[in-house]
């Protein structure tokens, strides 16, 4: 009986720890940017904006003179966007300007990550690129990998954009927690993250989604389940890869649906 009662003890202490320590759990920000566009070639243009609550948010704007849209990129949980080049490379690639930012706490972004934060850098981050470079929401389309596919879904559904793409995001973050943690309670998680309920918008564009069957962190699952819930017009894309290298090894197919994606909601859905 000694035992077990030690034994629940080291639980609830673990259980205590993971709850006040779940922000650097979850967001995983670095601030040292490990490249820039200059020094790999590309051309691309600081981007400042502020959000309601006064935090400076910072991102990369590469322009695209061939489109009318912009694909703004939502990364995932861990880095900065000087991670992230390669991508911003094939989406120029697939035939649209690129924006690329950093959540609060990320990079050379101010603040300090939460969910509520997120949403409000998402928000400041669409309503400055209609003040600096003129763009209306409906030529805007949101790019959500990991965690930003709840973030690019929340501004799916507040603003009325020119389209919406999931990468292996996960259908909302006590799912997420019971997947990676299944010793721990779901409900110590503190924030929601709900991608499935932001996408139950009506909207006027098709949502593609990406996923891979071999992601070990957001397993395949959630892909398939926020898929499901969506109506039509949809795409579903199968990658390659683990979560963390998918991209890398999925680059073609990812260039290819996204110059699909891209002249599906040029001509209205029309083929």
């Amino acid at each position: 009986m000694s035992v077990l009662v030690t034994l629940f003890g080291i639980y609830v202490v673990i259980m205590g720890l993971m709850y006040l320590f779940q922000d650097k759990l979850l967001f995983m920000p670095f601030s040292e940017m490990v490249q820039t566009p200059e020094s790999v070639g590309m051309d691309a243009e600081d981007f400042w904006v502020e959000t309601n609550d006064g935090v400076r948010i910072h991102g990369w704007y590469f322009p695209n003179e061939q489109s009318e849209y912009v694909i703004v990129l939502s990364h995932g949980n861990a880095g900065n966007i000087s991670y992230r080049l390669e991508i911003a490379r094939t989406l120029l690639r697939s035939g649209a300007a690129v924006l690329m930012y950093d959540y609060r706490g990320y990079g050379k972004s101010e603040g300090n990550p939460t969910e509520k934060g997120l949403y409000s850098d998402i928000c400041a981050i669409i309503d400055g690129l209609q003040d600096q470079k003129n763009y209306k929401a409906n030529q805007m389309v949101m790019y959500g990998r990991s965690l930003g596919g709840a973030v690019a879904a929340r501004a799916a559904a507040e603003y009325k954009l020119g389209g919406l793409v999931l990468d292996s995001a996960f259908k909302n973050l006590r799912a997420m927690v019971r997947d990676v943690y299944p010793f721990v309670p779901s409900k110590l998680a503190k924030y929601d993250f709900p991608t499935e309920r932001f996408i139950r918008v009506d909207r006027n564009y098709p949502v593609m989604v990406m996923h891979s069957p071999e992601d070990e962190i957001v397993r395949f699952h959630h892909g398939e389940h926020l898929y499901e819930l969506l109506d039509e017009p949809k795409r579903f894309v199968e990658l390659r890869g683990g979560h963390n290298d998918n991209f890398m090894l999925s680059k073609d197919l990812i260039e290819k649906n996204w110059k699909w994606y891209l002249n599906e909601i040029s001509n209205g859905g029309e083929d």
